[in-house]
């Protein structure tokens, strides 16, 4: 699989080529860099999808072609971003109509993290008293 990437493209546009590939997947920016199996504090997130890549950083290539294997772990793929292009970026993963940061679960591939997120649309969440308030004679 191929993603894209260029200094004149938007954080949106890099969003929207990745969902491409993984619907239920979601590269986050951030300003400031993680820790491995640590999640990024939600000020450093650059939230303006009309952000420029090259304004986060100065190492993004005119034009690349990166390949993406589905068997990479999640931490990996964020690192080669950290390492190659100076862009600090978290995947998040669809649960329900949430995003969630996947921090915990860095060791899964992406292909894991798709089916995990598939699995989470499918199900019905409805809600169940433990308790039975009605009144008894």
């Amino acid at each position: 699989m191929t993603l894209h990437i260029s200094s004149n493209q938007t954080i949106g546009q890099l969003q929207s080529a990745f969902a491409e590939l993984y619907p239920n997947l979601k590269p986050v920016f951030f300003t400031k860099p993680h820790g491995a199996y640590k999640g990024s504090p939600a000020k450093f997130m650059v939230t303006e999808r009309d952000t420029l890549l090259s304004t986060l950083s100065s190492a993004i290539p005119e034009k690349l072609e990166l390949e993406i294997d589905p068997n990479m772990p999640v931490w990996q793929f964020e690192e080669q971003f950290e390492k190659q292009f100076k862009l600090h970026m978290q995947v998040f993963r669809r649960s329900g109509n949430t995003w969630l940061e996947t921090s915990v679960s860095d060791s899964l591939t992406l292909e894991e993290q798709e089916k995990k997120a598939e699995e989470t649309l499918n199900r019905n969440f409805e809600f169940i008293d433990p308790m039975d308030y009605r009144d008894r004679d």
